[in-house]
């Protein structure tokens, strides 16, 4: 066989594909029944976890994509569709990712061996936000006095420190001639 039959497929031997997609003709009719189960399984759990959080149903959607694994096993990657309010679900997308996957759990245990990936895409333009940076405490400006209560500040600090000189030479007297007479 040429070099442009192996290009066109030619070849009498089968190609090999790492994962098929379930509306693929490649995938028997057997494992249909059991993805479109599974992706009303995983909007169910969606719904109800969006209900336990308060969350509208029109914010977020699934997109589910049902695949079949080198070894022949049928299962799913679940994006969700995040439509509206981004800013108000991101700092609980965690939250939601996990409270969706204990309900999911919960009614199908063997969940993690067929839902492979969830996944988030947000919609519409990111809006700058205004990130509050930790603040580092800074010193308060000094405030503005007049000169006049400057200098009064300035003799007295001078005074301050001629005062330890007169006390020390007072320590150094004879105890008599501190004596008061």
């Amino acid at each position: 066989m040429g070099l442009i039959g192996k290009f066109f497929g030619s070849d009498s031997k089968p190609a090999v594909v790492s994962s098929k997609f379930a509306d693929s003709q490649l995938v028997g009719v057997n494992t249909k029944p059991r993805s479109s189960a599974r992706r009303d399984l995983v909007k169910l759990a969606l719904r109800d976890t969006m209900r336990k959080h308060g969350v509208p149903s029109d914010w977020i959607d699934c997109r589910s994509l049902s695949v079949l694994t080198r070894e022949q096993q049928s299962g799913m990657h679940v994006q969700f569709l995040v439509r509206k309010a981004d800013q108000q679900v991101l700092p609980f997308v965690h939250a939601l990712q996990e409270s969706f996957w204990r309900e999911i759990e919960s009614i199908d245990p063997q969940a993690r061996q067929w839902l492979f990936s969830v996944g988030w895409e947000f919609y519409g333009k990111a809006e700058p936000q205004q990130v509050a940076a930790p603040q580092t405490p800074t010193a308060a400006p000094a405030p503005v006095e007049p000169e006049d209560d400057l200098a009064s500040d300035l003799q007295a600090l001078q005074a301050l420190m001629t005062a330890p000189a007169v006390l020390e030479s007072e320590s150094q007297q004879p105890a008599a001639a501190k004596r008061p007479a």
